[in-house]
């Protein structure tokens, strides 16, 4: 905090002391029309000459003063060039350049320390709802017809502030304990902030929107042509960047982590942020059971 300095005058036609201050900005310049009143320069039958010279003086120091952080949950709130730390937004200082700087068992990947299988885009994507269950009421995918492999579906959203590039990011999911793609994303596909992929198992997906891209699983396991196949008992889904670090995850059931959750999707409450819950139980969606490619309340990210 910058000091104050103050002058005293002496009111000789009112007999008054009054303390005219100046210098200091930011959050404490709020109180200086408190200290004022209580001062006693309020106070009296006689109204001081000219008390707009004490608002101009209050305005300068609070646009001189350092601006208040941001506060913030995920990147997505801050401006460009910065990251959300500890619930505020600041400036991105970049933690290492090598491993060395990097403690314990973390490596330096992009100028940050992360676990050794975790990619620096860490965090920037989340899964904010998966359809475990196809077989459920509805038709997810919107392709007229009901099928219990196609219309499973998972939703990514970026919540970063900036676009990403999902060149060869790859969807895996745990079978007989191994990885196995699930869906490889093209190259060209980028992800603005607050933009949603959606990839359903199979059929006919709803057409694309400026924000949200609707995709069918590209399975390359030999042993399901298509398909996310998801266990309704329990799986381990994973987003993998270009060069097999892990972006994202969501573990279920039988493997750790969630509820495996039937006959709906699995949902983030709130949105982006939340623990997972079961969708027609989520603050807004009033009774639905699934929202691919939109909050759970129907409105776009």
């Amino acid at each position: 905090m910058k000091p104050r300095y103050c002058l005293l005058s002496l009111l000789l036609t009112t007999g008054l002391l009054a303390a005219s201050c100046s210098g200091g900005g930011g959050q404490d310049d709020a109180g200086v029309g408190d200290a004022d009143a209580d001062a006693g320069i309020d106070g009296g039958d006689q109204e001081p000459a000219d008390d707009g010279g004490l608002d101009a003086g209050d305005e300068g120091g609070d646009e001189g003063g350092d601006e208040q952080a941001t506060a913030c949950e995920l990147d997505y709130e801050c401006p460009a060039g910065q990251v959300c730390r500890a619930g505020f937004c600041e400036a991105f200082e970049a933690e290492c350049e090598g491993d060395d700087d990097c403690a314990g068992e973390q490596v330096c990947r992009d100028q940050l320390c992360v676990d050794a299988d975790q990619s620096p885009l860490a965090g920037l994507l989340v899964f904010n709802e998966v359809l475990i269950d196809g077989n459920t009421d509805g038709d997810p995918n919107g392709d007229g017809s009901r099928d219990g492999v196609e219309d499973e579906f998972i939703e990514l959203v970026n919540v970063s502030n900036r676009t990403l590039d999902l060149d060869d990011f790859t969807l895996v999911e745990t079978d007989w304990d191994v990885y196995l793609p699930r869906h490889t994303f093209a190259a060209g596909t980028q992800l603005e902030p607050l933009d949603a992929i959606v990839v359903f198992g199979g059929g006919d997906p709803p057409e694309s929107t400026d924000s949200v891209l609707y995709l069918v699983a590209n399975a390359q396991d030999p042993g399901t042509a298509y398909g996310l196949d998801l266990d309704d008992d329990g799986d381990h889904l994973l987003l993998l960047d270009a060069d097999g670090w892990t972006v994202a995850g969501f573990v279920y059931g039988d493997e750790g982590g969630n509820q495996a959750i039937s006959d709906e999707s699995a949902t983030r409450d709130p949105d982006l942020t939340g623990d997972f819950t079961q969708h027609s139980q989520a603050q807004g969606a009033q009774g639905t059971i699934f929202s691919p490619g939109s909050r759970v309340d129907g409105n776009a990210f």
